[in-house]
């Protein structure tokens, strides 16, 4: 998505002006701009931190970038600066990418269990900007109570590599040990006031 980067001279008058402060770097450059607040807050509600942002600077240069970090304001839900972090097209990057799950597990149909996903943005690289994934499907439909699908288990994009350990626990099945602790406690009270009666 494309994005347009204003020059700033201060901060003071960026906010009458409906625009935000922002910066733009990696190792070899760094950059400060505005941005619309209206129209980051659209492009950063709709690809968050994965997807590709092109940064149309003044003058005629366009940089991408992607989204590294957002200062919000905490009374209006608002965002008031912003991060990013530039790339090359065709260069390996790393990013992480929002962990969606399909299907109903056999552990929460079946047997009433409840489906925990432990990781909500699983770390991946990718063979360039243009290549991250919006999202990474989870398909937990034989998950049963105590089952794990770890990282190294998902079957990932062509030419996607996790940049996690294999072994990372990403989505499981819980034992319904809410419903058994309110069973368990309704029969304590029933207990108890049979007791009383007595």
């Amino acid at each position: 998505m494309e994005l347009k980067a204003y020059n700033r001279q201060g901060t003071q008058d960026l906010a009458q002006k409906g625009l935000i402060p922002a910066v733009a770097y990696n190792k070899d450059k760094n950059i400060s701009f505005a941005v619309e607040a209206k129209a980051f807050d659209r492009v950063f509600r709709a690809q968050s931190t994965h997807g590709l942002v092109e940064l149309q600077l003044e003058g005629g240069e366009t940089l991408p970038a992607l989204v590294k970090s957002v200062q919000m304001d905490k009374r209006r839900r608002v965002p008031v600066h912003a991060d990013f972090f530039l790339v090359t097209y065709g260069q390996e990057i790393e990013a992480p990418v929002p962990v969606h799950t399909t299907g109903k597990a056999k552990g929460v149909a079946e047997n009433g269990g409840i489906l925990d996903v432990l990781v909500h943005n699983l770390s991946i690289i990718a063979p360039g900007p243009r290549r991250i994934p919006a999202e990474i499907v989870v398909d937990v439909t034989k998950l049963d109570i105590g089952d794990v699908i770890t990282a190294g288990d998902i079957q990932l994009p062509e030419n996607i590599k996790l940049a996690v350990d294999p072994s990372l626990a990403v989505v499981t099945v819980l034992p319904p040990q809410k419903m058994a602790a309110t069973s368990d406690e309704a029969e304590g009270s029933e207990q108890t006031a049979a007791s009383a009666e007595e």
